[in-house]
């Protein structure tokens, strides 16, 4: 039987919110309907979307493939406290499935929505993750990232050593994980999915994924992340391209001065060790991937862009919700005083 009901955001996290007693507030609905039951198989999907409406399930059978693969990856780092242990594989395989889930559909949103000025210029960069912009760049962007995958888990078959050169792809090249957690389970989602952070530069930062309501993934640049010494540097740089010689403090509106400079938890934190004292390198075939604990400061910020952008939000916390929904961000549209 083919499958015609196509997962923009996959049900084995939607389970996650319903596990925690979430539900779902719907802004096209009457007031006294807005919230409303979660429903697994049917929220954020549609129909043949991966087939562009054709009565063809290959393209959702495929990325299944691909979910199944990494669903006990995300147990794994959503039960785990300080760092979660991977495989090199594994780890790559994590970054691409980020990958994945900003690509899969054309429900991206940026931090940076308007832009009077014109300075603002979105997806001209060569690194980072792009915003896709219709069904069909989507579906042609997701089996370009399915047939990676399928290359890396045949590629891993063929030889027992975990050599990082056979998973190097153009999704993920120059960029790195980041592990987010919240303290509550206050994390939310919308229609929206991913949030991609650019500088007005078209500087690619980050983008940010939530795969439970308390666990988020980001693919970071490496570039500007990969440590103190790389994010040091890009300021200094930044701050002589744009502020007349001063460095800027901060990259990340999210998770700069407002809420008390944390862009620190951006940086590479993969180790050789539980410990945390041995930098992992390209080299390692098992490594430890810290988790860092956020305060909820940093979270609601992430989830005013999703209650302000989206239509269906995904929520465990109502006084969360609450407080997302009546308050914007400032710094999302971008205005130049004469």
């Amino acid at each position: 039987m083919t499958k015609s009901n196509n997962h923009l955001y996959p049900a084995f996290h939607i389970r996650k919110w319903v596990d925690q007693g979430g539900k779902i507030y719907d802004k096209k609905k009457a007031v006294e309907k807005r919230i409303r039951r979660i429903n697994p198989r049917k929220d954020f999907s549609a129909v043949y979307y991966y087939s562009l409406g054709e009565k063809d399930d290959g393209l959702e059978n495929r990325i299944s493939s691909f979910e199944c693969e990494i669903a006990p990856l995300i147990e794994q780092i959503d039960t785990a406290t300080e760092s979660v242990n991977l495989k090199r594989k594994q780890l790559e395989l994590l970054k691409l499935y980020c990958s994945l889930c900003a690509n899969r559909h054309s429900n991206t949103c940026e931090v940076i929505k308007s832009d009077e000025s014109g300075i603002y210029r979105s997806n001209h960069y060569l690194i980072g993750t792009h915003r896709i912009e219709t069904q069909k760049d989507a579906v042609e962007i997701t089996t370009r990232i399915v047939k990676e995958f399928e290359r890396i888990r045949e590629a891993s078959k063929k030889t027992n050593q975990d050599n990082s050169k056979q998973y190097v792809n153009a999704f993920t090249l120059g960029l790195h994980l980041a592990i987010f957690r919240s303290e509550t389970p206050m994390v939310m989602i919308s229609d929206r999915f991913c949030i991609l952070e650019n500088t007005i530069d078209s500087d690619h930062l980050f983008s940010y994924i939530p795969v439970s309501p308390r666990t988020a993934l980001l693919l970071v640049k490496s570039k500007y992340y990969y440590d103190f010494e790389h994010f040091e540097s890009t300021c200094i740089r930044f701050g002589n391209k744009y502020g007349l010689g001063t460095p800027d403090p901060y990259l990340s509106d999210l998770l700069g001065a407002e809420v008390g400079l944390y862009e620190d938890r951006l940086f590479r934190a993969a180790y050789k060790d539980e410990l945390m004292t041995e930098p992992a390198d390209d080299t390692c075939e098992s490594l430890y991937v810290k988790i860092q604990k956020l305060p909820k400061e940093v979270f609601r910020l992430f989830n005013s862009i999703y209650c302000e952008d989206g239509e269906k939000v995904l929520y465990c916390d109502k006084k969360e919700l609450e407080y997302a929904l009546s308050h914007q961000l400032n710094c999302r549209d971008i205005k130049v005083s004469l």
